[in-house]
């Protein structure tokens, strides 16, 4: 199969190229005019690096009224992003043994029509478990969003010391001892978690990551304080490409959300705009704005809930459909370069987690592409949105752009919105590091050995 186009992203530029498909992995580059008669002709249309989000919660199998495994990858491919990581935070069960991880991978394996990839809960209590699997990313939370997981700081301590190093330890920071006593003080969220409560807790892990040499993921990182404090001294490790000096040991994500929103929306999100760690001030967004050179990638934090559930407060947003769209947005605005957009939503995120036939257009790597229309633009409408959440902070939206088609593996796998391939066509970019009998035997046992019901 061929692809071509006048503008195909390729090291950094737009180029005219044509492009060889062969059992789903990129062939051979090759001049536009090349197989001009056999190709599938994109003309002016770009040709991006499919996206790579680190930072989802699918919501199976604890709540899928609200989110499943195809609900939520048809919405990522939609929205450009070809690979997904989920999140460990469920309570019924949480991802923080073998069975409960074993039983994630059999449901995306049978729903999910985008490649996945699984972060595993850390806890208190399955140090020696993790220290035993070493699985391929770890999620750690420093705050008590989610009880079940919430660390201590020894707990946290032990998890540094005992994942393998070049491995990345994924961080939610904030200082659960700070936050509770600023609830004696303030009334808001957005008070209580305030950027001193995520800015404390960045430096303590950042210490912690600096003292045992490893490396660190910072997820949802909202101010510029943050970034500095989660950088600051972390060193390098090589990575994918031999030519380039090395990738940090600290890296950091942002989300769309506290780049796009900030706490002049919550009036206007009528008491829908609860996400943790929360909205910040405008002078904060323009701030993370400028700081985006110092960034690894962008990340959605897609945490859905229905409209019943915000009402009652839930904290989070549906975001993984818009992500993209955004980015391309403030590049058409003047905003963001295009290569910085896509190092943020494609390189980035291959580099810190080891992906390597992901993130980039270059011959041997998945064919995984989005083809963008810049002169084409859109409103956000519910109607167009695949997740179950039935309601998105962007609604109404005029976005300039429009991604027309998307490719995973050389298949089109979405053309104008609608999915063209089935349940089940996703797969697993990385798994457990143990196989076969001693696999089966650990997932026999986990749960009565570390479970923590």
């Amino acid at each position: 199969m061929f692809i071509r186009s006048k503008r195909v992203f390729i090291d950094g530029k737009l180029k005219p190229a044509c492009i060889s498909i062969h059992s789903g992995h990129i062939g051979e580059i090759h001049s536009y005019t090349y197989m001009a008669s056999e190709a599938l002709d994109a003309g002016n249309w770009m040709i991006l690096p499919g996206a790579i989000d680190v930072h989802t919660h699918m919501r199976e199998p604890e709540a899928v009224q609200k989110e499943d495994f195809y609900s939520g990858s048809a919405a990522a491919l939609a929205g450009g992003v070809t690979t997904y990581f989920d999140m460990p935070c469920y309570q019924a069960p949480p991802t923080t043994t073998v069975g409960a991880l074993s039983e994630k991978e059999r449901l995306a394996a049978a729903k999910s029509v985008a490649d996945y990839g699984f972060h595993l809960g850390a806890t208190n209590e399955n140090g020696d478990l993790i220290r035993r699997l070493q699985p391929p990313s770890v999620k750690a939370f420093l705050s008590d969003t989610h009880s079940i997981l919430s660390l201590t700081p020894s707990g946290f301590e032990r998890h540094c010391s005992g994942l393998d190093k070049a491995k990345p330890l994924v961080v939610h920071c904030e200082d659960r001892v700070m936050a509770e006593k600023r609830a004696a003080q303030y009334k808001t969220h957005e008070q209580i978690r305030s950027p001193e409560v995520a800015l404390s807790s960045v430096k303590f892990a950042a210490a912690l990551g600096k003292k045992y040499k490893r490396r660190m993921h910072f997820c949802h990182l909202t101010t510029a304080a943050e970034i500095k404090a989660a950088k600051a001294g972390s060193g390098f490790i090589p990575v994918l490409d031999k030519k380039k000096k090395g990738a940090p040991l600290h890296t950091v994500e942002v989300t769309p959300h506290h780049l796009f929103l900030s706490d002049a929306d919550l009036e206007r999100l009528k008491g829908w705009g609860m996400v943790n760690p929360p909205l910040r001030e405008r002078k904060e967004v323009a701030k993370l704005w400028k700081s985006l050179k110092q960034v690894d990638m962008i990340a959605s934090d897609h945490a859905p809930h229905l409209p019943a559930d915000k009402e009652a407060g839930a904290a989070g947003f549906p975001g993984v459909q818009t992500m993209v769209p955004l980015m391309l947005h403030a590049v058409l605005g003047g905003k963001l370069k295009l290569e910085e957009a896509v190092r943020l939503f494609s390189r980035g995120p291959a580099e810190a987690f080891t992906l390597q036939r992901k993130g980039r257009i270059a011959p041997g790597y998945d064919a995984d592409f989005i083809i963008f229309n810049p002169q084409e633009n859109w409103n956000v409408n519910l109607n167009d949105l695949h997740s179950k959440a039935g309601w998105s902070p962007y609604e109404g939206w005029k976005l300039r752009g429009k991604i027309i088609g998307v490719f995973l593996r050389g298949e089109q796998a979405v053309w104008d919105g609608e999915m063209q391939v089935r349940a089940g066509f996703g797969k697993p970019v990385q798994r457990l590091p143990m196989i076969g009998t001693e696999r089966l035997d650990l997932r026999k046992h986990a749960k009565e050995r570390y479970s923590l019901q």
